[in-house]
């Protein structure tokens, strides 16, 4: 990880030869070469990246077997670690201030990001599970879906008078300056939003993009523009600041799920959640 020796021993705390001399013990108790040593950069060989590999998933499977011995002995307890993304906030915030009532001992650890950044820490196990937006790049999830919500076009309340109605038309939409969400990396809502348009050959008028949807929120609240969001999102605190229309002809939902990794144990407390 850190590709020098130098670097590596300061992370773990110790000096440098002790560390080269277990390294040069374990190359000769395998009898194959880790690293491959060029001056002051050094390379890990197939060999040292497959036992780097296992020994994640050992030390992985060390922590949760850890986990699961003191989930037997103590209880329901702990920290539950969860990701969630903007748009998905909604369906978690009931059932956690519900789980909290009933298991007080157990410590909650919000992480928030785009699906991008949320599958980056399942894979890093920095998260027991993600509720997030499908598609995922990923397949070693088990995945469980829940209920589609509708995209409506969220103005701000200042634009009322040019827009009476609660409905709008898609080419209405594509002619205002829109602000939508979209991922760090990877497709999602902004390309799936982008190519619904095209599908009625129209172009929109995309000015800004940004991953937090609160931010996008803050933005047309200002008269900046107009967004297209989950109909959930638009919270009854906000009815002051926007006025909320439905878009007239078909148009998208949204497909959030909660996704956890297949082969990593699933603490009971995170289990009782989903």
């Amino acid at each position: 990880e850190e590709q020098q020796i130098t670097k590596a021993a300061k992370v773990l705390h110790m000096a440098q030869p002790p560390l080269s001399h277990q390294l040069k013990l374990l190359e000769e108790e395998l009898g194959v070469p880790l690293i491959i040593r060029e001056a002051k950069k050094w390379e890990i060989t197939e060999a040292g990246q497959r036992l780097y590999e296992r020994s994640k998933q050992l030390l992985q499977l060390l922590e949760d077997t850890q986990r699961e011995i003191t989930e037997i002995e103590e209880g329901m307890s702990g920290t539950l670690s969860i990701g969630t993304s903007s748009i998905c906030i909604s369906y978690l915030s009931d059932h956690l201030s519900e789980f909290h009532r009933n298991f007080p001992n157990v410590y909650v650890k919000m992480l928030h990001g785009d699906t991008y950044y949320l599958e980056e820490m399942l894979q890093e196990n920095q998260i027991d599970f993600a509720l997030l937006l499908l598609p995922v790049e990923q397949s070693n999830y088990n995945i469980q879906h829940l209920k589609e919500d509708p995209y409506v076009v969220v103005i701000p309340r200042q634009w009322e008078a040019q827009f009476p109605d609660d409905t709008i038309s898609i080419k209405e939409v594509a002619e205002q300056e829109l602000l939508l969400g979209r991922r760090i990396s990877g497709t999602g809502i902004y390309e799936d939003i982008v190519d619904h348009f095209h599908s009625y050959t129209l172009d929109p008028h995309i000015i800004l993009d940004c991953p937090d949807i609160s931010t996008i929120l803050t933005l047309v609240a200002t008269g900046m523009g107009i967004t297209i969001i989950p109909r959930s999102e638009v919270h009854q605190v906000y009815k002051d600041k926007f006025k909320v229309l439905q878009i007239e002809e078909p148009f998208l939902y949204t497909k959030p799920a909660v996704v956890w990794l297949k082969d990593r144990y699933m603490p009971k407390a995170a289990m009782e959640l989903i």
